[in-house]
Formats: C-alpha cells, structure tokens, sequence
C-alpha cells in the first residue's frame, strides 16, 4: 500500500505504533498477545554498500527499527522482523516492482545486525534463488542468530514438505506445518486437515504453527470507500472464525493475528479475547492436541472424515476437546469418553465445561453427543475428580 496516500494502513512504523497501543490499551499484553511482527516490506531494494547491512526504507521507518525495538520493549512487548533464506523475499513487488533482498549470503551479516537492533523473533521464509537445501540454509541462519548470544525465536516459513522434517525442531522454535493460510473456508478447512498429525514434535519452546488468523476479515484493499485495513471485509462467517481458532489452539500453533485490531468487530472480540480459549493454547507442559482418528467418522456425503474430535492434555484429569464439523451439513458428533487416551475415564463422572459459552454443562459417563452446525465447533473441557 502507497504510504503517501494512505500512511496509516501501510508498512510503517505508524502503523505498529497504533497496533502496540491498541494491544497495550485494550488488555491483549496481560492475555499473551506478547509479540508485535513486521512482515515483508521493511527494507529497501538494496544493502548498504558498506556493511551489507539490510537498510529499513528510511520514509516508512525515518527513525531506523532500533528505535522502534526500544520503544516496543518499553511497552512490554516483543519485536520481530521477517527475511528470506533466499536471495529476495516473497514480495509481490508493489513498490515500484522492487524485491527486498533475502538474507541468501549474509545469514552472519543479518543476524548480527537483528541483535543489534535487539530483536526477539526472526521470520525465515522461502523466496528467491539460491534455495538448494533447506536442512543446511536453516541450520546456517538457527547457528548464526545463536552465535549473536541474543534469545531470538526463529520461526520457519516452508523450504520442506509436510509434515516437516525432524531438522526443524532442532533449529527453530516455531516452523510452518501448513501452506499459506487465506481467509476463506476452503483455505481454513485445508490448513486444519493439514495440521492433522504434525504435532508430535511441537513441546515447549518448539511449536508446529498453522499460519495467520484471519479471525474478523483482512483489510478491504482496492476499495476507496473502505480505508483499507481499518475496515473489514470477512471471509468467512462467525462459525468459520471460531473453528479456526479453536483449531489453532488446540494443536498449541502459535497465535499470530493478521487482521486490523484498531477496528474490533463483535467476532474478533468474541473469539480473540476468549480468556478460557487462550488458556488451553497457552498450556506448556503438556503435549500440542492432535486429532483423534479412532473417533473420526464419515458422516457427511460431500466431505470425508467430517465428524472429528481434537484433543489435548491440560492437566492429568483434564483434556480440552474440539467436536468438529468438516461437513457441509449439520451433524451429530458423539465423543465416547471412555476411549479418550491417557487415563483410565471409563465409569467416571466426567464434567464438561464449554469454552464458547463459558459454561459448565454438567457430568456425563460413557458418551457425550452434540449437534454441530456445518464447519462448526464445540470446545470442550473434559475432568474427572
């Protein structure tokens, strides 16, 4: 987006400045929201001829990235930055059809220089030439951050097939276990069947993660009367974007928001802001939640596998359960509680509390049935005394 005719929705610091406000104003610091993240479209075109360092376009940051680290870190936040392993980044070329530079050939320039501005978390994506393999360009960049003594997470953006080799948990803290994520539901109900089975390496510090949440509808671009991301045109319905997170936060993906949160709908509020929601993704030491496949069923005629049910240890008499429904019809979903795994639940009173409705809806034994709508959830804490 061109800055001079629309300086507040473009790559600038403005524009973090007014996200860092809205989350330190508006509660999202004490929730977990800890981290503010610029993505692509930070650094000129070229390095400094000098020290081939990569330069932040001085009209969208006038006062350098360092400057804006400090002032973030005086909020209580944390700050990242995004590159590429490969020689540009995954720019569209928008800015006068320019590509930022990748780090391909500067992984020690780059990392030297993200310490310095003290940065905490580092995007590796996968554009450019010179990617030749990903094991040794992302164990190259993973060495050479560590070699700064700076803690910076370092999130991997593709480079491998899926679900990702093990390599990944040993040099990242957060790697991508899914394509890019849109918001439509085609694009959501893709990324969740994806994620199904990839998270028996995520633990703590070390999480598979499913992309952006759309929750609420990207910026409405291209429409004069829309102010661009202060507006919000949705993808998806309400019961869509309480699926998506439900999801995301039940396989432990990291949260990362993509929507404009200066202009919170009733949805974002409802489903961002779920304190009991957040609480479950927030879970560290116990494993990320998975899909249960011995309790999946074919249920719908157009989508396979449609009834589901995800589960993820809380505590050791506690699981959060998702009720899924892929399907594009309503369905009955049961959840047959003496087979969840892990614990002996056969013939207990088992309490169940919904996360949606904030609720606790009483003790079931054996089996518990709901009616779920098309491409809907129920979340669910299951606990025996």
């Amino acid at each position: 987006i061109d800055c001079t005719t629309y300086p507040d929705d473009c790559i600038n610091d403005k524009l973090y400045m007014d996200m860092a406000d809205r989350l330190a104003a508006d509660g999202w610091l004490e929730l977990g929201y800890t981290q503010v993240n610029i993505d692509d479209c930070w650094s000129l075109k070229v390095r400094d001829n000098k020290t081939n360092e990569q330069v932040p376009d001085p009209d969208r940051f006038p006062n350098g990235i360092k400057s804006l680290t400090d002032t973030l870190h005086g909020m209580g936040f944390k700050f990242g930055l995004y590159t590429s392993a490969g020689s540009i980044t995954c720019s569209g070329g928008t800015r006068s059809n320019c590509h930022p530079p990748g780090s391909f050939g500067h992984y020690t320039d780059d990392a030297n220089t993200f310490a310095s501005w003290e940065l905490d978390y580092v995007k590796m994506d996968w554009c450019g030439k010179n990617l030749t393999n990903s094991t040794q360009q992302h164990t190259q960049f993973s060495d050479a951050l560590n070699a700064t003594g700076r803690h910076m997470w370092l999130e991997l953006c593709r480079g491998y097939g899926y679900p990702p080799p093990p390599y990944v948990a040993e040099v990242a803290q957060s790697w991508r276990i899914t394509g890019d994520h849109h918001d439509d539901w085609g694009s959501t109900a893709k990324a969740i069947a994806t994620s199904a089975g990839q998270t028996s390496m995520s633990g703590p510090y070390n999480w598979g993660y499913n992309d952006f949440l759309m929750t609420g509808g990207q910026g409405c671009t291209g429409d004069s009367n829309a102010n661009y991301s202060h507006a919000h045109c949705p993808g998806m319905s309400d019961i869509e974007y309480m699926s998506e997170f439900s999801l995301w936060a039940i396989i432990a993906s990291p949260l990362i928001v993509a929507t404009d949160i200066r202009n919170m709908t009733d949805i974002m509020n409802k489903v961002l802001l779920n304190t009991e929601i957040l609480a479950v993704n927030q879970v560290n030491n116990y494993p990320a939640g998975d899909l249960l496949t011995n309790m999946t069923t074919n249920c719908d005629k157009n989508v396979s596998n449609a009834c589901q049910i995800w589960m993820r240890q809380i505590e050791s008499n506690s699981v959060a359960l998702v009720l899924f429904n892929a399907g594009d019809e309503q369905h009955d979903i049961t959840v047959n509680l003496a087979d969840i795994p892990g614990q002996k639940w056969s013939g207990k009173d088992i309490e169940l509390r919904d996360l949606w409705e904030h609720k606790t809806m009483g003790y079931w034994v054996n089996k518990y049935t709901n009616s779920i709508p098309a491409h809907g959830v129920q979340f669910l804490i299951a606990t025996f005394q």
